[in-house]
């Protein structure tokens, strides 16, 4: 695993871990082949961590701290919002070329994902949305933005932030919270903060009437981001928490009738919305198995046919 970096338009620099495709087991599988993971509001790119153990047996793998996020720039003009990622997005994703790519997104990271997609003009191998839908409820959006604001600003040392990350994410592995702790906190001002930006949860749920007003010509952000769904000519995989209140079982439902014969839903046991951190080992083998199903169909096999799956846990 190696740390980046790649200069935005605007000039800020974005960090990503690079994880190379490290045994040759598929042989048939493109050397070029890439999978880029895109985490959710205030995660970072180690949220990816078993995952992309998991699919660098077979490809590489590049885990992107958004704008404001993990080791990337803070914003000096706070311009966050879900267009301004998706523009960052589709110009990391020309870096590609006409490599085969697959794109993941967990929460916010899918949703800016579907945004940045639909405008490029090229091919991509898929896409999977980890607990997402282009409307939110105002009140699972509501408590967790309230959630997000109470927490300290502060912290003693990554054991003390991971306890208070487990008052958020109730359902979360204690293993895999701790080791997204590990890598959350820097100092600043000679003390332990977290490293996303203060001022991107205000910007990104449009609290300022700037976000709010922008592109508002094109309707509501859920409305623009349905009719990008919609417009998505690639295979997708959506995988919902099976406790999760952000995704809603009709919602996901919903989606997959909109993407007709392109979509495939999956659901992860014991899993809320976070279902990295809640099911780690179940959510990747979801994700894993959908994506080498894609590689087997490009080599001929059989069709992929629009299921529900749940996956039991391996413990």
């Amino acid at each position: 695993m190696e740390s980046r970096f790649f200069r935005t338009r605007d000039g800020l620099r974005l960090h990503y871990l690079y994880h190379p495709r490290v045994t040759n087991l598929r042989a048939h599988v493109n050397s070029a082949s890439y999978c880029i993971l895109l985490h959710g509001f205030t995660n970072d790119a180690h949220v990816w961590d078993t995952l992309a153990a998991e699919l660098q047996r077979s490809h590489h793998v590049i885990a992107l701290d958004q704008r404001g996020h993990g080791d990337s720039d803070w914003d000096p003009e706070c311009k966050y919002s879900h267009w301004q990622l998706a523009e960052d997005l589709q110009d990391f994703l020309q870096e590609f070329g006409d490599a085969e790519v697959h794109i993941v997104g967990h929460s916010l990271g899918a949703r800016v994902a579907i945004l940045a997609l639909e405008s490029l003009c090229r091919p991509f191998a898929s896409l999977t949305i980890v607990d997402a839908g282009p409307e939110v409820s105002p009140e699972a959006g509501e408590r967790l933005v309230h959630d997000v604001m109470q927490m300290p600003t502060h912290y003693a040392d990554a054991k003390a932030y991971s306890d208070s990350l487990s008052r958020i994410y109730v359902m979360a592995d204690a293993e895999a919270l701790a080791h997204v702790a590990r890598f959350a906190l820097r100092v600043r001002q000679g003390r332990l903060s977290v490293k996303t930006d203060p001022a991107f949860t205000p910007g990104i749920w449009h609290k300022n009437p700037e976000f709010r007003n922008l592109r508002k010509d094109k309707g509501e952000l859920s409305e623009q981001i349905w009719h990008a769904l919609r417009s998505l000519d690639l295979p997708v995989h959506i995988v919902r928490g099976q406790a999760s209140s952000i995704l809603e079982q009709s919602l996901a439902l919903k989606m997959v009738k909109a993407l007709g014969d392109r979509g495939v839903l999956s659901v992860v046991p014991r899993a809320g919305h976070a279902v990295m951190l809640d099911n780690p080992l179940a959510s990747s083998d979801l994700i894993v198995s959908f994506i080498a199903k894609l590689t087997h169909l490009a080599d001929g096999c059989d069709g992929l046919l629009l299921e529900e799956k749940e996956l039991e846990s391996r413990g």
